[in-house]
Formats: structure tokens, C-alpha cells, sequence
């Protein structure tokens, strides 16, 4: 067994990591003031694992292999649902898939023990057969059907499609219709065999609990896994970006995606800050407090729907700005303008970064208190290694001049897409 204790002093808090000698990594933040207690155990093991290598061949997954796992875990041997073996223990139970990960989780204002055995238990026994694979293809199938008809989601998912034509990226992290009838028996129980090994779980449990009993609880109830097959995960193979599409749906006016993706590292600039630096940037240019948002906005251009989201891991990284409007071809030109020209843009300045640090940093502070936010946030944080609890030191370390590295490799090696959705 390996022990580490991390402390934050500013933060008040302290983190005890530790790696028990069956592979399971346990990471442990005590808050004491707090009745709730939230655990969760992750994988890296989400939608976007399509190719992977181990030591004998390469095994390829149909898109929407992680999803359709993570609804087959709750099913335990007797066919009963494990959800209610968690509500008996006075917890709430449930699971989610991202593009990186799968992460099943539970809350409670009761004593862990029993539930992170539950939650052990369930993660790693497998019941699954082919009568209940094929009974869970309509579920998941009804599932994709429900977003159809949306027209943020058609817009979002078609701009992934244009940056990442042919990946798990361009589909619905549970696939497709075509892909969920692909999914076989086989596909799970050897995505579950690798993915769900101790050594590629991790736990984070946040709350008032006693750290050394939890430690010891866990160690004594695992066995370890008689071999430990290693498996590697393929990268994504990054095709050429589609300029541009558009389709027409039942929309009031207008609706204008834009989309940005970056291949190439920056180097000697951890994924954290890169992420940190380019959502810094984008809000200076395009948050609410921004004098381009506020004109754009006074003229019509844009109205509440004005969004932008990016995502930073060590497989990819993209920007997408949505919004409505009566100009796409217009308002595509002045982003793109902007981005170019942000050096010399008045809302690229000191005083304009150190307000959106200050709110920044208190948004950071706020989570603390939010047992599920800050337990939700150090999870996902794991997929690339990285710390969320560094987040307050980053961003107050972070300059205007970091800011604008960042920027300068964003805007120089980015790649655009643009997407727009018409009336019918």
C-alpha cells in the first residue's frame, strides 16, 4: 500500500491518496463540517475508447460501447436493479458517461462502509447475458430518439461531426442507431474485462468519514485480480475538418455553430492551464462583460442564446460558439475577425483579466462547499491527471501574458467549422 497526503493549506483542506496493492486508487477528502458524504468510482473508459491495444492484438468497439455498459452495470445476477440495494442503505445511486470516462456514484447523510462495498461490488461483478443485451438496444435506442428534435443538440453534434469527421467525437457518446445493433455480448464483457480491472478504477469519496477506517475497509473487502491484462487506447485518427453544413429544422430563426479545433500541443503548458488560458480568453472577447458582447448584443445580433463551450484533454481540443441569429454568414465573419485581431482588442487587458479571475476564483471557492460539484470535479479532473484542487493556485498565478501565449497557439493552429440550421 502506497500513501500520499496532500495538504491545501489556503483551501483548508487536506487529500489522502492512496494506492492499495490490488490496483484500486483511492482518493480521499475529508469535510468534516458537512453531513453529506459522496463517493464515486471511475474508469477511463468513455465514448470516445473506440481502438484499443493489448498485448496480443488490437480490438475495435462499435461507438457507444461505454454507455451501453454503464446501463448494464446496474443489472445484478437475480435481475433485480442494483439502485435498490443503495436506496435500502438510505443512499441515491447513479452513473454517467463522458467522453472519457464512465463514473458510478452514490450520496448519502449516512456512514459509507456498506455503500462503497456496494459500489466495489457492483463495478466489478458481471451478470450480464444476451437475452438482456438485446433487451437494452430499444432502451438505449429511444434514448438517442428522444434528442432528435432538439435543435441545440443537432447543432452541437453536427459541429463535432464537421471537427471530428469518423470518430466516436461525431456521434452521441451512446452511439447511434446503427451502432448500438452492432454492440455485441462479446464487445461488453471485454471492454469490462480490461476497463474495470482494479488497477484502472479509481475512488474519490468526499464528506465527513474517518480516512483511516474507509482505507482499511476498502483493503479488506477487495481481492485482488488474478492477472492484470495491460491495454493501451488507440488515439483518435483526426481526419480532415468539413469546412461547413447546413440543414433546416423546425427553429423560429436562424441558428449559427461555429467550431474550433487544435491538433498540436503547446508546449511546456499543461492541459489545466492551456484550458484555464483559453476559457479565460474566450471570455474576455465573448463573456457578458466584454464590450463586443454587449454591442453585438444592443444591435440585435445576438440575444441570450449566446453560448460557447470548450473541452481540453490530451486526445483533443475544441472550442464551439452557438447562437441565434438573422446574420450567420455576417456575425461568421466578425468572430473569426475577432479571434484574429484579439491582441488588439480593448477587452484583451489587465484590468478587464483581473475581473474575470476574481469571479473565476470565486466560482473555485464555491464548489469547495458543494460535496457532489466538488467530488464531480476531482473525478473528472482524473482522466488527463490532473489536480482539480490546483485550480485556485492556477488561476491566480495565470498573467495576461500567459493568457495570450495560449491565444496566439489557439488562433494560429485552429481549424474552423461552421454549422447553420435554417426554418423549414
Amino acid at each position: 500500500m502506497q500513501k500520499e497526503n496532500r495538504e491545501y493549506p489556503d483551501l483548508k483542506l487536506s487529500v489522502q491518496e492512496v494506492k492499495l496493492d490490488c490496483g484500486l486508487k483511492l482518493v480521499l477528502i475529508p469535510r468534516p463540517n458537512f453531513n453529506e458524504k459522496q463517493v464515486m468510482i471511475s474508469t477511463n473508459f468513455g465514448s470516445t475508447v473506440s481502438s484499443i491495444q493489448t498485448a496480443n492484438s488490437q480490438i475495435d468497439y462499435p461507438f457507444g460501447v461505454a454507455h451501453f455498459l454503464e446501463h448494464k452495470i446496474f443489472e445484478m445476477g437475480d435481475g433485480k436493479d442494483a439502485l435498490e440495494d443503495f436506496t435500502a442503505l438510505g443512499a441515491e445511486a447513479n452513473a454517467f458517461t463522458t467522453y472519457q470516462q464512465t463514473v458510478y456514484y452514490f450520496s448519502t447523510v449516512n456512514d459509507i462502509d456498506k455503500g462503497v462495498k456496494q459500489l466495489i461490488t457492483l463495478v466489478r461483478e458481471w451478470h450480464m447475458t444476451q437475452e438482456s443485451v438485446d433487451e437494452e438496444r430499444p432502451i438505449i435506442q429511444n434514448e438517442i430518439l428522444m434528442y432528435e428534435d432538439d435543435s441545440d443538440y443537432q447543432m452541437n453534434r453536427a459541429l463535432l461531426a464537421n471537427l471530428y469527421p469518423h470518430t466516436p467525437l461525431s456521434e452521441d457518446i451512446a452511439g447511434n442507431n446503427q451502432t448500438i445493433e452492432q454492440i455485441s455480448l462479446a464487445n461488453l464483457t471485454s471492454a469490462h474485462d480490461y476497463f474495470y480491472q482494479l488497477n484502472h478504477l479509481t475512488m474519490v469519496a468526499v464528506g465527513n468519514f474517518d480516512v483511516d477506517r474507509v482505507v482499511n475497509e476498502v483493503d479488506n473487502f477487495v481481492k485482488e485480480d488474478a492477472t492484470r491484462a495491460e491495454v493501451s487506447v488507440l488515439p483518435l485518427q483526426m481526419g480532415s475538418v468539413v469546412k461547413s453544413c447546413r440543414f433546416s429544422m423546425d427553429v423560429m430563426q436562424p441558428k449559427l455553430g461555429l467550431g474550433f479545433r487544435v491538433v498540436d500541443d503547446l508546449e511546456g503548458v499543461s492541459f489545466s492551464y492551456y484550458k484555464l488560458g483559453l476559457r479565460l480568453f474566450l471570455s474576455m472577447l465573448l463573456g457578458w462583460t466584454s464590450e463586443t458582447y454587449q454591442n453585438w448584443y444592443d444591435k440585435g445580433l445576438i440575444d441570450y442564446s449566446f453560448d460557447f463551450q470548450l473541452e481540453v484533454t490530451s486526445q483533443f481540443k475544441f472550442v464551439t460558439i452557438t447562437f441565434d441569429t438573422d446574420q450567420p454568414i455576417a456575425m461568421t465573419g466578425k468572430v473569426k475577425k475577432l479571434f484574429k485581431n484579439f491582441a488588439n482588442n480593448t477587452d484583451f487587458s489587465e484590468e478587464h483579466l483581473t475581473l474575470l479571475k476574481k469571479e473565476m476564483y470565486g466560482d473555485f471557492i464555491e464548489s469547495l462547499d458543494s460535496i457532489d460539484q466538488l467530488a464531480n470535479q476531482v473525478t473528472l479532473a482524473l482522466a488527463d491527471g490532473r489536480d482539480y484542487l490546483e485550480t485556485g493556485e492556477l488561476i491566480r498565478h495565470i498573467s495576461l501574458a500567459d493568457v495570450q501565449k495560449i491565444a496566439d497557439h489557439f488562433v494560429s493552429n485552429m481549424e474552423a467549422t461552421t454549422v447553420t440550421i435554417f426554418p423549414k
